[in-house]
């Protein structure tokens, strides 16, 4: 089975319109959305209704969290928290309702998927956790590989003998071992912060156990 992963889409069409097309020629099997499809772009409610449509798994982001409880949205610095308030309007009520609704995580096999840190923490940053907290998750952790999003930025994170690893990684496929346990942040489609504004997503191979990390132009003046 190959799965894709797609993060932090925040509110970007054009960027997800061209990821959707550049799925087709991957054939894989299901998609994962690890949450924050809304917040900071133009078009909410075009990506809710599209990722809707395609009948894509989805879990929460800390922006669709912030649209059912005040304290997450409290937590948001001040022009997310204003943008938020206004994505709330942008929605239709079945998409509102649907971002509401979401899972904190999901889990297919030995694979779990959660926006910020597992087990299910919409709120915590993989790049802000010391060493010593990854490697007892890393430890205890039932599942193999984990995914994230939420920091924008694409990393892989594992264990050495010598001690904990923290690896940037960009384009391209790595291939995993399966004698070790796995963080991996698949970025941003809609709002990449490594410094190249092409939307990033993620193929995983659960056969070949490889990840593929895919860079995707798109009309980015468009959607400014």
């Amino acid at each position: 089975m190959r799965i894709a992963l797609l993060s932090d889409i925040h509110a970007n069409l054009e960027a997800l319109v061209s990821v959707v097309e550049d799925l087709k020629l991957k054939k894989v099997d299901r998609v994962v959305c690890l949450g924050d499809m809304v917040g900071y772009g133009p078009d909410p409610d075009g990506v809710v209704t599209t990722v809707r449509a395609l009948g894509f798994d989805c879990i929460l982001g800390n922006h669709e969290a912030a649209l059912s409880h005040k304290k997450d949205r409290d937590w948001l610095n001040f022009q997310a928290k204003d943008n938020n308030i206004e994505t709330e309007q942008l929605l239709s009520t079945s998409n509102l309702d649907f971002c509401r609704s979401l899972p904190r995580s999901l889990a297919i096999n030995e694979l779990l998927f959660v926006h910020g840190f597992p087990p299910d923490s919409v709120l915590v940053y993989l790049k802000n956790c010391d060493d010593e907290k990854i490697e007892k998750l890393l430890v205890s952790e039932g599942c193999l590989v984990c995914f994230v999003g939420h920091t924008h930025t694409l990393s892989l994170v594992f264990m050495e003998q010598d001690g904990l690893v923290r690896q940037k990684i960009g384009c391209g496929a790595i291939s995993l071992d399966k004698q070790k346990k796995y963080i991996i942040n698949v970025g941003s489609v809609g709002q990449p912060r490594d410094g190249n504004n092409k939307a990033k997503y993620v193929v995983f191979d659960c056969d070949q156990w490889t990840v593929e990390v895919f860079g995707v132009e798109y009309n980015v003046d468009e959607t400014i």
